[in-house]
């Protein structure tokens, strides 16, 4: 009977771990593979492509030059200054991404501990020039107990390095 208990603890434990780690692995697949399209997309259209991190999601999008201002032709007519450009963005959404883990960013060059936590209202772009350029970041995955720190890769927009602690 107690060899029974200590076997299906163990397999609880392995399930309960593995849930998380599945649960990260799938994010950072997701976003990875989010990153590489939308790095691919800029230099294929030449225009810029971006991950917008929000607070409960990330979401692949750029400008779509094609499109036209949408007016409401009730409306009254928009006056501008002299010396004013009416303001356009356009921007098409491509991909979206609400996982189960909580997202962080830290920008090249800060401190180990300055990750950037979109919260209501608020979130962190990460940009794919046209040249095939992008920031190099670093990407935090975290559930309850666990978490996994991707580094990006400035030419490619792919997992550089990655570390992962796994309670």
């Amino acid at each position: 009977m107690v060899l029974m208990l200590i076997v299906i603890s163990i397999g609880l434990a392995y399930n309960y771990d593995a849930g998380d780690k599945e649960t990260l692995r799938k994010a950072a697949v997701t976003i990875e593979r989010m990153a590489s399209q939308g790095h691919a997309m800029s230099v294929l259209h030449q225009k810029p492509i971006w991950l917008r991190f929000e607070e409960n999601m990330v979401v692949l999008a750029g400008a779509d030059v094609t499109a036209e201002p949408v007016r409401d032709p009730d409306a009254p007519p928009v006056w501008l200054e002299e010396g004013e450009q009416e303001e356009e963005t356009h921007e098409k959404v491509y991909d979206t991404f609400g996982g189960d883990a909580v997202v962080s960013i830290r920008r090249w060059g800060t401190g180990e501990d300055a990750w950037v936590r979109p919260e209501e209202d608020e979130f962190f772009i990460w940009q794919f020039q046209s040249t095939g350029l992008c920031e190099p970041i670093s990407i935090k995955l975290e559930t309850e107990d666990s978490w996994m720190i991707l580094h990006m890769n400035p030419l490619t927009a792919r997992v550089d390095e990655e570390e992962t602690e796994i309670r």
